[in-house]
C-alpha cells in the first residue's frame, strides 16, 4: 500500500445535498485522514463529536470513494473565518459508493501479500537467450504466460491464486514487465467486508506468516461485488475492481528476497496437499484461535519485550495442550465431589480472604500442571523437536523457573531464570515447539516435518 492524496467533495449518505470540499490523505502507517473546509454539523451542534459510519466522496477526475467507520478528530472555528473539521477513516473503498454499512458486501476479495511470489515460487515468465559462434548475445527473449490456476475448495469458500500482469517503460531503451500474485477468496455467497477480515483473511494471513516464518502484510487489496458493474461497448457485463486501503501495523522490508531455507515451509513443500493443509488450518481455527492470537501476536509485535514474548508463548503452549489434549485428571463432574470435600476440609477459623483464595485455587487442582503439559507435548512431538531441544528435562526446568520468576518475581528463582541471550534462545525453542504443533495439526507427516525443521536456517545455532 502506498500513500496518496485526493481533493474532492464529501458528503454523508443521508444528506447528499450538502457536499463539502476537502482533502483525503492516506499513509499506510498513519491511516486515512479527511480534512474538510466546512463541517457536516449545524453550528448549534459544534460541540458534538460525529462518528459517521460512512462518508462518500468524489474527485474532479472521476474517482468515487467510500470512507468506512469514521470519527471526527478535530473541529474548530475562527472568527472572522469559517468552520473546518477533520475525520479519521478506518477503511477506504476506492471505486464504488456504499450508501449503507450493510451494503459493503463482496463476491470475492483478492489480496497480494508481502513475499507471496517467493513463497509460491510460481511465475509466468520464460526467458530464452541465443548467442553466436563467439558466444556473443544475439537475442534475449522474455515472454509471459499466465500460470496454471491453483484452486482449493474449503467449506463455504474457494481459495485460488490469481495474477495481474503489467508492463511499462519507454519501450525503446527500457521495457518493464511485472507479475503481481494475489490470494483470491470466493465465498459461496456474498459476505460482508468485516466477515472477510475477521473470519477469512485473518486465518490466511496467519497461515502465510507461519509458512514464511515472519509477519506477512497485505500490500494490495481489491474486491468485486455485483453492485459495482457496468456494460462494456461489446455488451459484456464487467465487474469493477474496488480497491481497499487501511492502516497497517508496520511496513515490511521487501528489499530482501526470501529463500525457501528461510521459511518454515514453501508452497512447493505442500503443493500436493495444499487443500488439506489449508482446510485443517480453517477447520481447527475455532479451537485454536487463542493459540493463534498468542503466537502470531509475538510475530507481529516486533517491539515486544523478550519477557512478554516468553510469557505469551508459554501461555500459547498451555492453551494448545488444554484445547487439543484436554489435560485433566478427572472430568469436571467427577472432580466436583472431590472439590467439595477439599473445601469442607478447610478449617473454619481460617481467615475469610485466605479461605476464598484456597477455594479459588482448588478449582484448578484437577488440571495438569505446566510441567506435565510440557512433558506431554514434547512426547507427542517425539524426535521432531530433538533438533533444538535435546535435553527435555533441562528445557522444562528452564521454562518453569523463568515462568515462575517472571510471574511472581520470587527472589529465590532469580538466579535460575534465563535472561539476555539465554532467554532469547528459550523463546526460539518455544516458538519452534508451537510451529511443530501447528504442522502436526496441518497433518504433515512426521518425516516431512523433520526435513523442514532441519532445513530452516533460523534454527541453526539454537541447540539445547
Amino acid at each position: 500500500m502506498e500513500e496518496f492524496e485526493y481533493d474532492g467533495y464529501w458528503w454523508l449518505p443521508e444528506n447528499q445535498d450538502t457536499k463539502i470540499p476537502g482533502t483525503l490523505r492516506f499513509h499506510p502507517l498513519e491511516g486515512a485522514t479527511l480534512e474538510l473546509i466546512g463541517t457536516f454539523k449545524d453550528f448549534k451542534d459544534i460541540n458534538t463529536v460525529l462518528q459517521p459510519i460512512i462518508i462518500l466522496g468524489s474527485t474532479p477526475n472521476g474517482k468515487i470513494i467510500t470512507l468506512y467507520n469514521c470519527y471526527e478528530s478535530q473541529s474548530k472555528f475562527s472568527f472572522p473565518g469559517f468552520l473546518i473539521s477533520s475525520y479519521i477513516a478506518t477503511v477506504i473503498f476506492l471505486g464504488h459508493h456504499f450508501e449503507k454499512e450493510e451494503d459493503i458486501i463482496f463476491d470475492s476479495l483478492s489480496l497480494s501479500y508481502s513475499h507471496l511470489e517467493e513463497w509460491s515460487g510460481i511465475t509466468g515468465f520464460q526467458s530464452n537467450i541465443e548467442t553466436d559462434s563467439n558466444n556473443h548475445l544475439t537475442k534475449h527473449e522474455v515472454s509471459y504466460i499466465f500460470p496454471k490456476k491453483v484452486e482449493v475448495h474449503l467449506d463455504n469458500l474457494n481459495v485460488s491464486f490469481d495474477y495481474e500482469f503489467t508492463f511499462g517503460g519507454d519501450r525503446i531503451k527500457e521495457f518493464n514487465l511485472k507479475q503481481t500474485m494475489f490470494i483470491k477468496i470466493e465465498p459461496h455467497k456474498q459476505i460482508h467486508f468485516n466477515d472477510y477480515q475477521s473470519n477469512i483473511c485473518y486465518h490466511i494471513q496467519n497461515f502465510l506468516s507461519l509458512a514464511m516464518g515472519r509477519a506477512v502484510y497485505p500490500l494490495l487489496v481489491k474486491g468485486k461485488t455485483k453492485a459495482a458493474k457496468f456494460e462494456s461497448s461489446n455488451g459484456e457485463v464487467v465487474h469493477k475492481d474496488i480497491h481497499v486501503f487501511h492502516k497497517m501495523r508496520d511496513l515490511c522490508d521487501l528489499s530482501k528476497k526470501l529463500h525457501p531455507h528461510d521459511m518454515l515451509f514453501s508452497f512447493g513443500d505442500i503443493s500436493n496437499n495444499f487443500e488439506r493443509c489449508l482446510s485443517n488450518w480453517f477447520t481447527k481455527s475455532d479451537a485454536l484461535r487463542p493459540v493463534y492470537d498468542l503466537y502470531f501476536g509475538t510475530l507481529y509485535n516486533s517491539s515486544m519485550y523478550l519477557q512478554h514474548e516468553f510469557l505469551s508463548l508459554v501461555q500459547a503452549i498451555e492453551s494448545y495442550h488444554r484445547r487439543v489434549y484436554n489435560g485433566k485428571y478427572l472430568s469436571g463432574v467427577d472432580y466436583q465431589e472431590i472439590y467439595e470435600t477439599l473445601v469442607e476440609a478447610i478449617p473454619r477459623d481460617v481467615d475469610k480472604n485466605f479461605k476464598d483464595s484456597l477455594r479459588q485455587k482448588m478449582i484448578y487442582l484437577n488440571e495438569f500442571s505446566l510441567r506435565t503439559r510440557l512433558k506431554e507435548i514434547l512426547k507427542k512431538c517425539g524426535d521432531m523437536v530433538n533438533l533444538l531441544i535435546r535435553d527435555h528435562a533441562v528445557f522444562i526446568e528452564d521454562v518453569l523457573n523463568t515462568m515462575n520468576f517472571l510471574t511472581h518475581y520470587d527472589i529465590t528463582l532469580e538466579m535460575k531464570a534465563k535472561t539476555g541471550q539465554e532467554l532469547f534462545q528459550l523463546v526460539q525453542k518455544l516458538k519452534y515447539i508451537l510451529e511443530i504443533c501447528f504442522l502436526i495439526e496441518l497433518e504433515m507427516p512426521p518425516e516431512s516435518i523433520k526435513v523442514l525443521a532441519n532445513r530452516n536456517r533460523r534454527n541453526r545455532g539454537v541447540i539445547y
